[in-house]
């Protein structure tokens, strides 16, 4: 009886352990996705937390060839259902990189192959999206990357999507 009663209490706190970091994924104020497509290929990452702890998922890697056409587009949306999170910079950027899969990420400097930036307001339920295609750069390792910033100013964080980009001569 109590080794069914441990393992009932087991199994009850595994689910309830999953089940919640689902929920505060799911609870994230803003969703944020990035999506490249090169000749047949696409890859796609799903935005998190800056501060997100846990292990931290490799990024995502889009394999090219130089100045091949990478279609891009990303999206970011409010999912509060009231009230407006105000001067949100919506920050995108390919930049080099050291090595496939480096730790944190590189800031854009003024060589930055692509950067764009729009700072809005984004009322309860809206959504900020781009569609652009880029050239790929010379042969190297890049950082593909959205990100919110001043989002943690009126929420608990600011949020971002990435991927590698390497392309190979």
């Amino acid at each position: 009886m109590v080794k069914r009663f441990v393992l009932f209490a087991l199994a009850s706190l595994l689910f309830c352990a999953t089940t919640g970091s689902r929920l505060s994924a799911a609870d994230d104020p803003f969703t944020i996705e990035l999506s490249v497509r090169a000749d047949s290929q696409q890859q796609t990452a799903r935005g998190r937390s800056t501060s997100a702890t846990g292990s931290n998922p490799a990024l995502p890697i889009m394999t090219v060839k130089p100045k091949t056409g990478l279609h891009v587009r990303w999206s970011v949306v409010n999912q509060e259902k009231m009230g407006t999170v105000q001067d949100v910079t919506v920050h995108f950027f390919l930049e080099t990189e050291d090595s496939i899969g480096q730790p944190g990420a590189p800031k854009p400097g003024p060589d930055a192959v692509y950067e764009s930036a729009v700072m809005m307001d984004f009322a309860a339920q809206a959504k900020s999206s781009g569609d652009f295609v880029i050239e790929a750069p010379p042969p190297g390792n890049y950082l593909l990357r959205i990100e919110t910033m001043g989002a943690a100013k009126a929420r608990r964080d600011d949020y971002f999507a990435a991927m590698d980009v390497k392309v190979v001569p």
